[in-house]
């Protein structure tokens, strides 16, 4: 009893650390991104921290996976490193009671994945739609920094108002680049028409036409200017509805698309234990290799595995699959892929025979 936690604990230890640097990582990439996309006017800066917080669940059951992947080699890696299992060998420990206490750590692990899957990342993904359909309903005009110059649609406008009192800009500037025009406005106010179509007035300007052209240039004054705003593109690809159904309702619904989300969410859970069965035959190494000598290996076999379940998932989706057996395929193949190397068949891959 007293190894058993103290091994659980190692690996516990080691895969919380990973998970934790794994999700900083990503956490920082997909908000460098949301900046970007802030500071060109296509998100509101206020929305960026619950926009990554109902993404959480969605980064977590693909990072604690391989977190725990890695976490039972460092773990065992270092006591097969310093000799330590050496002599727990000697005292009785075998390969079989090994795996089992992997096992119970795996299984935490697995009942986190469970609910991140089946319940929180759907949730996560339908608040995150809510959000950003939010936001496109907003101009961009809506989304302006007082005294600041802001490009909009993609780099094709850029905007600038002095102030803004209530929804009224003043002493405002844009420079249409696709259609080659300057307009500088006194004030300019963003409406909405029955219909839903944006447009924005300016009062009170003048607009000028043809910079920068052989033909020369036209300047007109108005006392009152509109047009229409284009639909706005976040440039943020929002989930497949699949991703926000509730597990109740994938499996009421039966089409092969839906199917393939929920074998999606179930493959996630199966990960875990199988990934558990893989990582601890990968663990054994000399003391001459040291501890990180295996993570190649376990690394590519993890990008492998879950590879081929994103293509057996869009095979399934797109009918070319039977969705039985469909993903579970893949559970199978590398079921037998840790049964051969926890049986040392596999001795270039890390099993050894005996």
């Amino acid at each position: 009893m007293i190894i058993t936690r103290y091994i659980c604990r190692q690996i516990l230890q080691a895969t919380a650390a990973i998970a934790m640097v794994l999700l900083v990582v990503v956490v920082l990439g997909r908000m460098l991104n949301y900046l970007a996309k802030a500071s060109q006017g296509q998100l509101d800066p206020d929305l960026l921290a619950q926009v990554l917080t109902y993404r959480l669940p969605d980064f977590l059951q693909l990072i604690l996976p391989l977190a725990l992947l890695l976490g039972i080699l460092l773990a065992l890696g270092r006591l097969y490193a310093d000799s330590e299992m050496t002599v727990l060998i000697a005292t009785g420990m075998s390969q079989r009671r090994l795996l089992g206490i992997a096992s119970v750590a795996a299984l935490g692990v697995t009942v986190l994945v469970a609910v991140l899957s089946l319940q929180l990342a759907p949730r996560g993904s339908r608040k995150v739609g809510e959000l950003l359909e939010t936001q496109r309903n907003l101009s961009e005009f809506d989304l302006l920094v007082p005294g600041l110059f802001q490009t909009m649609s993609g780099a094709g406008r850029t905007t600038y108002a002095e102030r803004i009192e209530g929804n009224q800009l003043q002493q405002v500037f844009m420079h249409d680049g696709v259609n080659g025009r300057v307009i500088m406005a006194e004030s300019a106010v963003p409406i909405e028409n029955d219909k839903g179509e944006r447009f924005v007035v300016f009062r009170n300007g003048s607009m000028t036409q043809g910079l920068g052209s052989a033909q020369g240039y036209d300047l007109t004054r108005f006392d009152e200017l509109g047009f229409r705003l284009p639909p706005r593109d976040l440039g943020i690809t929002p989930d497949v509805e699949e991703m926000s159904m509730t597990t109740t309702e994938l499996l009421a619904d039966g089409t092969p698309s839906r199917l393939a989300e929920l074998q999606w969410r179930l493959s996630l859970i199966v990960l875990v234990p199988l990934l558990a069965l893989l990582a601890v035959p990968l663990s054994r190494v000399s003391p001459r290799q040291g501890r990180f000598a295996k993570l190649l290996p376990a690394i590519m076999l993890y990008m492998a595995y879950l590879g081929l379940l994103l293509l057996s998932r869009d095979a399934v989706a797109e009918a070319k699959l039977p969705t039985m057996p469909g993903m579970w395929l893949v559970h199978l193949l590398f079921l037998a892929v840790g049964f051969l190397l926890f049986t040392g068949r596999l001795p270039w891959l890390g099993g050894r025979r005996g």
